[in-house]
């Protein structure tokens, strides 16, 4: 009896194999925004007519996470004939330099694309990651990493409260921990941050600066707050 289980088994695995009623009739992509279904389906290997069963789910995902903007991808076969792939896509927040191109990052510092596009996200310079080291698909190297964490937090409080300036910062200068420079250059102002201890004050700073202070010049908040008075210091 259980040999006649097996055999029906076995055989009904065959028929699928081999059954047309299986074969691919439809590839659908999911969640995609910034790349397209068919470079998804490209990277993927599947193929129109090919049959349901006949590829490993995880080989896909992987295929088409060769693409660094994904940072997803999940396989489902939905019978008879049809593969769903749905994928979750970074979003490039950052942008550094490399020779005259732009290099699209996340905010897990992930590289995403090296191109001669500018987006109009802030630019980090600065940067500690070798050029042999900026890869599509690669992190900055990990002290890189700690800044654009520091940068993350700055950003956070800077869009946060009743006046959102985080939108007027262009360049963020990451070479020194101790005291980070926001460029924005609408306002005509350079803010030397120091580090970032007392964000929310230093906002507060900031914000009475910017409304007070009209020419160009440099806030200096990179002093101990406890002790100092924060000052601007106009372009002579």
């Amino acid at each position: 009896m259980k040999k006649k289980k097996k055999i029906i088994i076995i055989g009904g695995i065959i028929y699928a194999m081999l059954s047309p009623i299986f074969n691919i009739k439809n590839i659908i992509v999911t969640g995609n925004k910034k790349i397209s279904s068919e470079t998804i389906i490209s990277l993927s290997g599947l193929n129109i007519d090919q049959n349901i069963f006949n590829f490993w789910s995880n080989d896909i995902e992987e295929a088409v996470k060769q693409n660094a903007y994904m940072d997803t991808v999940e396989v489902k076969r939905k019978l008879p004939d049809i593969v769903e792939i749905n994928v979750k896509e970074r979003t490039a927040t950052y942008m550094i330099t490399l020779g005259n191109a732009y290099v699209h990052i996340n905010n897990q510092g992930y590289i995403l694309e090296i191109t001669a596009k500018k987006l109009e996200v802030p630019l980090l310079i600065g940067y500690n990651t070798t050029a042999e080291e900026i890869v599509e698909g690669n992190r900055l190297n990990q002290t890189d990493l700690e800044k654009l964490n520091d940068v993350l937090k700055i950003m956070e409080v800077a869009s946060s409260g009743k006046s959102d300036i985080s939108g007027l910062i262009t360049q963020i200068d990451i070479s020194d921990r101790n005291n980070y420079i926001l460029s924005l250059p609408k306002e005509k102002k350079t803010i030397y941050l120091g580090d970032t201890t007392n964000l929310s004050t230093k906002l507060l700073w900031i914000n009475k600066f910017l409304e007070e202070e009209k020419n160009e010049g440099i806030i200096y908040l990179n002093v101990n707050l406890n002790t100092k008075r924060p000052y601007f210091r106009e372009k002579v």
